[in-house]
């Protein structure tokens, strides 16, 4: 990452009324939320993933173990 990005939107931020730093503060909240959604997805994705795996293997050999059933 460029580390001058964030000195570069202080200094352009400067300029901007009111209205304008509230939709900047706006989107700035709105990305730190979509990245921690997305973070939130892929661990329940990979535990639904992780309770497939067991389940298959439980039920492995189950007609032949039970064939009655």
């Amino acid at each position: 990452m460029n580390s001058n990005i964030p000195n570069i939107i202080l200094e352009e931020s400067k300029h901007l009324s009111d209205d304008l730093l509230k939709e900047v503060l706006d989107f700035i909240l709105f990305l730190k939320t979509k990245n921690h959604s997305s973070t939130e997805t892929e661990v329940l994705s990979s535990l639904q993933q992780n309770e497939l795996t067991h389940l298959e293997s439980e039920f492995e050999n189950y007609k032949l173990l039970y064939p009655n059933e």
